[in-house]
């Protein structure tokens, strides 16, 4: 498998927010980073549900690798909900950034556990990987 969808899935504005300026910083439209930023009206089904459909809108990619901000909130629980029910096309991490959500549209050609790999190396103690087997917390 070559290549992953980011899903950038944070609480309002942020997803935006980090969005804009990695646009500003590559000098072009990232189009193919999917943002969602969570309102905080949202319940982690509703965030599931988005994620899903918009997943559905993009012919189903056999690779989506997401990027949430906080563990267990809302985007975070929204999530692990969708890997629950598609734990063999989703990897993903929490406690993006501006340097790790840059280093993910870097290295976004290659596979899950190879761009795991490349998040993984720089990060610290404040990026954790998601798992599908997580409770919500």
């Amino acid at each position: 498998m070559s290549g992953c969808c980011l899903f950038l899935v944070c609480h309002a504005p942020l997803a935006s927010a980090l969005h804009a300026v990695a646009c500003h910083g590559f000098g072009r439209s990232l189009s193919d980073v999917e943002v969602f930023d969570v309102l905080s009206s949202q319940e982690p089904e509703q965030v599931s549900q988005a994620i899903a459909l918009r997943w559905h809108e993009l012919k189903q990619p056999k690779a989506v690798f997401f990027l949430t901000d906080m563990i267990g909130a809302t985007p975070y629980n929204g999530v692990v909900a969708f890997m629950k029910r598609h734990p063999d096309i989703a990897k993903g991490v929490a406690g993006v950034n501006l340097p790790v959500l840059l280093r993910a549209i870097t290295y976004r050609s290659l596979g899950q556990c190879e761009l795991l790999a490349k998040l993984g190396g720089d990060t610290g103690q404040y990026l954790q990987t998601i798992s599908p087997l997580q409770a919500d917390r």
